[in-house]
């Protein structure tokens, strides 16, 4: 009898067991992947306009948006903005779920400090150390933030390859970025070798925005195969004076683009590649040998190209390299000892380095001398000292390839079997129309992909994405007019348009603003805003613009959810309305919104026993003037809402400990704070009004 029972018992676990295995997906199949990304380009600085940064981002969000991504971009953020929209983005990427994969893409100005990377908001003063982490995004903290959802990859890419504008204490930081490592699954990369700097100059799009959106492109590639392609392109475009770098933790398998089987093979095959760099140096010619030391881009491949080619035409450039990588390597490894006597042994290796002053800080915060002392314990580092042929390269706080004092012999061009020629319509591209909408990207004529390359199947691709829909349409597609255009670049009627081509589709459909930038814009219900001056003089004639009148009609919060109190209210008064007094922000509650560049103002409560205006008599007589009317005495103020000042700057040099929800604390943000920017706090009681001599409110 058992086991007639048995079977039984164990036959909605078989069938279960049956339904299951027919849900499962194929063998081998990838789990769904959900790609977001973040896209900004900072370019109406205080200190000056940059003329790439917003057209590069925009090209960089179009490429990712084809690739499958949920893109939210903006231009021109300020330090409240950018802080905000770091959020925003930390928290869409957070709701995806841990097999996403992210994406930051930054152009515009970036700085290091002390071993630490920085973003610049347009809006940032910065005149001395100290303000550097308190006006800008601290990068680190970032990267934490992201490392903590535990995603299956996230890409920083950074595109701020110019000399920075700023001075600390009237002398320039160190140049370039800092050497850093990855948080896991994480790929950096930056437009430039850490510790160097390019011009920016021209208009249009610079070099790595259009390398990296043609090598996306091309498909079949791994993340490390795609930076190192952009290297050789940029390095190519630019003839040298800017060598892009990259560093990667990420251990699951990626691409951006898949190639089908139609697909055309490529003298540049992926395997070719990674044949010749497995090669001894002294196997390949000298041209071939200094490619593959760029793809290799460590301090071994430059080493091993000096040692086999020490009389090429390209050994004085590869010193170069090889100089800026063994001082950013040095200085990355005395940052993370923080301790005098890693300082002491980088002020001893590099008297004259671009790191001396951070190193004199940092010993002064640790109490420590910053004199070099007769005896102290020499740091052991993992590379030897530089060599004295390398002082006229570190002795230079900003350091440009392209420098006329150099003198380099111009890069060979890449062979074709490392890289082919860029393809005709990225190098035609023409630059996009200025964005009329305010922090809007502006919208570049994209140009659509081959029929063989695709996005994998696996991706999650998210809703009513115009440029990904219409990736394979036509030859190109102007994502302004959202109609397709023939080769010539000149638009097709709409008639002739492919399907799906045209519509209701707008820009506010193919570029989302990150939403705490789109509820400012809401609010601000303005036209974009002028270019900022860029003179210090010149922003100082500026005239704040006076808020405008409060209307007396307004209601207050509490009346409105009490009828009882709205309808004795909204009686007309008996006597002429006194003036309502104004408040600092940290005074109370009571908000009201202003455009850009208003002064924040704040609405007093009015006194006991004096009736509230409504909305109806709002224009029969306009508010006395505020010094006829005596100051509310302290019983009848409402209990403000505490609001702490702004605490003292981490000075450690340290990243700081991040918060649960992987934010770092807002210290080292700017000491303002902006509508829901900060968390909501339990307001502070109303009080009750007397109106004709009773409560007002139940």
């Amino acid at each position: 009898m058992q086991g007639p029972v048995r079977r039984i018992l164990k036959m909605p676990l078989f069938f279960l067991a049956f339904l299951a295995a027919l849900s499962l997906s194929p063998a081998g199949a990838a789990p769904s992947e959900k790609r977001l990304a973040l896209v900004i380009g900072n370019a109406s600085y205080k200190t000056g306009t940059l003329a790439r940064p917003a057209n590069d981002a925009a090209l960089i969000a179009q490429t990712l948006q084809a690739a499958g991504f949920d893109v939210i971009g903006a231009r021109d953020l300020d330090g409240d903005g950018l802080g905000r929209t770091f959020r925003d983005f930390i928290d869409r990427v957070r709701s995806a779920g841990p097999n996403a994969v992210a994406a930051v893409y930054f152009a515009g100005y970036g700085l290091q400090l002390e071993g630490e990377n920085y973003l610049v908001p347009i809006d940032a003063d910065i005149s001395k150390a100290s303000d550097v982490p308190l006006r800008a995004v601290r990068l680190s903290e970032q990267m934490l933030a992201l490392a903590m959802l535990h995603l299956k990859a996230s890409f920083m890419i950074l595109d701020v390859a110019r000399a920075s504008p700023f001075l600390l204490s009237g002398q320039p930081p160190a140049g370039g970025l800092a050497w850093i490592e990855p948080e896991t699954n994480m790929l950096i990369a930056f437009s430039v070798a850490p510790g160097t700097v390019s011009p920016d100059a021209g208009d249009g799009y610079g070099p790595y925005a259009k390398a990296l959106a043609e090598t996306i492109r091309e498909g079949g590639l791994t993340p490390a195969q795609v930076f190192d392609r952009v290297r050789l392109r940029v390095n190519e475009l630019t003839k040298g004076a800017q060598v892009p770098w990259d560093v990667s933790s990420i251990e699951a398998q990626f691409m951006f683009f898949e190639r089908g089987p139609g697909a055309p093979p490529r003298a540049d095959s992926p395997e070719r590649t990674a044949w010749m760099r497995s090669q001894p140096m002294r196997k390949l010619g000298p041209n071939d040998a200094y490619m593959v030391a760029l793809i290799r881009d460590t301090f071994d491949a430059y080493t091993d190209f000096l040692a086999d080619y020490s009389r090429d035409p390209m050994t004085k450039r590869v010193r170069a390299l090889l100089t800026v990588r063994r001082e950013a390597i040095t200085w990355r490894r005395t940052y993370q000892a923080n301790t005098p006597d890693a300082y002491w042994s980088y002020l001893e290796r590099y008297p004259r380095g671009s790191h001396v002053a951070d190193a004199r800080r940092l010993l002064t915060r640790l109490g420590a001398t910053t004199a070099l002392p007769l005896k102290f314990a020499r740091m052991d580092y993992d590379i030897p000292p530089p060599l004295p042929d390398e002082a006229e390269y570190v002795e230079r706080t900003v350091l440009m390839f392209d420098d006329p004092a150099f003198a380099f012999e111009p890069p060979p061009p890449s062979p074709v079997h490392f890289l082919e020629p860029q393809p005709s319509e990225i190098v035609a591209l023409a630059p996009p129309a200025a964005p009329s909408g305010a922090h809007t990207l502006p919208t570049p004529m994209f140009v659509s992909l081959p029929d063989y390359v695709d996005v994998p199947a696996y991706v999650v691709i998210p809703p009513n994405s115009f440029i990904f829909n219409n990736a394979h349409k036509a030859p190109a597609v102007n994502a302004t007019t959202n109609a397709p255009n023939k080769p010539d670049g000149k638009a097709i009627s709409s008639s002739a348009s492919a399907p799906g081509t045209a519509g209701k589709n707008n820009l506010a459909e193919i570029s989302h603003l990150p939403p705490s930038v789109a509820t400012t814009n809401m609010l601000n219900d303005g036209p974009n805003p002028p270019p900022l001056p860029a003179s210090p003089a010149a922003r100082e004639v500026i005239k704040v613009p006076q808020s405008p009148a409060v209307s007396a009609a307004s209601t207050p919060l509490w009346a409105d959810l009490n009828p009882a109190a709205r309808q004795e209210i909204n009686e007309p008064p008996s006597s002429p309305l006194p003036p309502i007094p104004l408040l600092p922000l940290w005074a109370t509650d009571y908000k009201t919104s202003a455009k850009p560049g208003m002064v924040p103002t704040m609405l007093a409560p009015q006194p006991t026993g004096v009736p509230l205006r409504s909305r109806s008599a709002a224009t029969q007589s306009p508010i006395p003037p505020a010094q006829t009317f005596p100051a509310p005495t302290a019983s009848n103020r409402p209990t403000p809402i505490a609001h702490p000042p702004p605490k003292a700057a981490d000075r450690s040099g340290q990243p700081l400990a991040s918060s649960v929800d992987g934010l770092a604390p807002s210290v080292q943000r700017r000491p303002q704070i902006a509508p829901g920017a900060a968390s909501p706090k339990p307001l502070a009681k109303k009080p009750c009004p007397i109106v004709n001599g009773q409560p007002g409110c139940s």
